[in-house]
């Protein structure tokens, strides 16, 4: 049974975007988002989750479900924040192959601006295209220690359209799959 392949990275890096090119173009693998397994297993969103059973029990509950993705054979796209928890990299790391998809800040921030109402920490920042930098620069590099330690970093700068999406999957399978 082939390991488990953990995407990381950022928000707005791509990692849903590559799992559903590679989901597309790879049969025979599980392809999970973490947060949207989340939601299922707990039968509730995200947000309603925090809301009602706090940061705490969202955070048990990220844990458990990881914790259950290390032993398949699933190519999983992880929260911005998942690596950045108590034994959660440890855990990819032993349990399969760890990539950080690595955008350049500039294309990273263009992305942010393009989803408004996704991600509430930035959508305040949306109209103020310097402070947003700033936040983004700011988290990245409190994230990077966790990330640099993925078994690998892709470049997914490029999947702003088709052609982009093809040629990184194409790259991404090449090397990883």
């Amino acid at each position: 049974m082939p390991r488990p392949l953990f995407l990381i990275g950022f928000m707005a890096c791509g990692k849903s975007t590559l799992l559903r090119a590679l989901a597309e173009r790879v049969p025979g693998r599980r392809y999970v988002d973490l947060d949207h397994e989340i939601e299922r297993t707990a039968g509730k969103s995200i947000p309603t989750i925090f809301a009602e059973d706090g940061e705490e029990a969202f955070r048990r509950l990220e844990s458990d479900v990881l914790g259950a993705l290390c032993h398949s054979d699933a190519i999983v796209a992880c929260g911005g924040g998942t690596p950045c928890r108590p034994g959660a990299m440890e855990a990819m790391l032993a349990a399969g192959t760890v990539v950080w998809l690595k955008a350049d800040i500039g294309i990273t921030v263009s992305r942010l601006r393009l989803a408004p109402g996704q991600r509430p920490v930035i959508d305040a920042l949306l109209d103020s295209p310097d402070a947003l930098r700033d936040r983004v620069e700011s988290l990245m590099a409190e994230r990077e220690p966790f990330y640099s330690r993925a078994t690998a970093v892709f470049d997914s700068s490029r999947l702003d359209n088709e052609a982009e999406i093809e040629e990184s999957a194409r790259k991404f399978i090449d090397t990883y799959l």
